[in-house]
């Protein structure tokens, strides 16, 4: 995640932790060391594995790389208001262009993406399985902290937050 960073456009602000924060300092890095876990053991359970299609493994990495690109689209429509901590600066607008228009949080659904993709191409159910529960269950409560605090802080994100799903886009 942190090599797709370098694409990414100068940040307004620093990245200093915030209070907000503080739960995922933990909670995400295990997430990713269960899903590579999940991955890189693989392998090891031979036969006593639900193999997936041989085809899981090019779609993996199709996953995989439309996950980098939908995360630095999403970095990049920022323009500069993209960090890795949650936070709020004077004069940060609401983004509504680029993914942003179908989906409140695309860099977090590319970084799933990313992940599954890799799980995908061990072909093994249970890495699917394993790096969907773990990464998901990570992003879904960073999503909830990230909502609630620009809803509280950042003005017009709650209309939008309103109008725009979290990860999947609506059909209307």
């Amino acid at each position: 995640m942190r090599a797709v960073e370098v694409l990414r456009p100068d940040v307004v602000a620093g990245d200093e932790r915030s209070a907000e924060d503080d739960p995922f300092r933990r909670e995400l890095p295990r997430a990713y060391a269960v899903s590579a876990a999940a991955v890189l053991a693989s392998p090891l359970l031979g036969a006593s594995a639900v193999r997936l299609p041989p085809v899981s493994g090019p779609l993996g990495l199709g996953v995989q790389g439309a996950g980098i690109g939908l995360r630095v689209w999403a970095m990049r429509e920022l323009h500069g208001h993209y960090a890795r901590t949650l936070r709020v600066v004077d004069e940060q607008p609401v983004v509504r262009s680029g993914p942003y228009r179908y989906v409140r949080h695309p860099g977090y659904l590319g970084s799933l993406l990313i992940c599954v993709g890799a799980a995908l191409s061990a072909r093994n159910v249970t890495a699917v399985a394993l790096t969907t529960t773990a990464v998901g269950t990570a992003y879904e409560h960073r999503m909830e902290a990230e909502d609630a605090l620009l809803r509280r802080d950042l003005p017009g994100y709650a209309d939008y937050a309103a109008t725009t799903h979290r990860l999947v886009p609506s059909g209307t």
